[in-house]
């Protein structure tokens, strides 16, 4: 058997970019569970109306010293304090790349992991109040404080459901599309196309 030239490129499907712990580990979970290969997890810091442009620059500068190579790029945000005019040209920016796409979640990512447990419905966020409900529930659905990046707790959330992913997607189904006044969330869309082209 050849072996392979170290200074070749491993060409691989998709690179996500995420901008928290959170995040991070949910989606290496996730993909571990339903065995998609070809995919990495990068996190990132966040960085507002420069989510694009940073996240696609950091994923430039890991692919160089990773000598990866990847065909599409899905920068997951949540809006936390994004301003409109930020959200507005995140959109535009993501939306001009053809292997780019915005997984965003309104007002935060635990938007999506409540949708492993109830109904998620369109209505009008606010920031602050809204991420202490979803910690509340969060809270109550775990019988313990909610704690964001705990492994242990992700783990229990998505065990939670015989199929987390089209649980969450079902609970989701009339919040799919972004917007930025309104709870919202794509990730279960996102989800699903990742499994169905592992």
């Amino acid at each position: 058997m050849a072996r392979q030239s170290k200074s070749r490129v491993k060409q691989l499907k998709n690179l996500l970019i995420v901008d928290g712990d959170t995040e991070e580990r949910y989606f290496k979970n996730i993909l571990q569970r339903y065995n998609m290969s070809a995919k990495d997890v990068k996190q990132v810091a966040p960085s507002g109306g420069n989510a694009v442009t940073f996240a696609l620059s950091k994923a430039h500068s890991f692919e160089s010293a990773m000598r990866k190579r990847y065909e599409n790029y899905y920068i997951i945000i949540d809006r936390d304090y994004l301003s409109r005019d930020e959200f507005e040209r995140i959109r535009r920016e993501a939306n001009q790349m053809q292997n780019v796409e915005l997984i965003f979640s309104n007002v935060a990512f635990e938007v999506w992991l409540l949708a492993h447990y109830q109904r998620m419905t369109s209505r009008p966020v606010d920031a602050s109040t809204d991420n202490d409900i979803y910690k509340q529930n969060l809270d109550n659905y775990l019988d313990a404080p909610y704690k964001k990046g705990d492994g242990v707790q992700l783990d229990k959330i998505i065990s939670s459901a015989e199929h987390p992913i089209d649980t969450a997607f079902n609970n989701t189904s009339t919040i799919q599309e972004l917007n930025y006044d309104n709870q919202c969330t794509n990730v279960g869309p996102f989800l699903r196309q990742l499994v169905a082209n592992r």
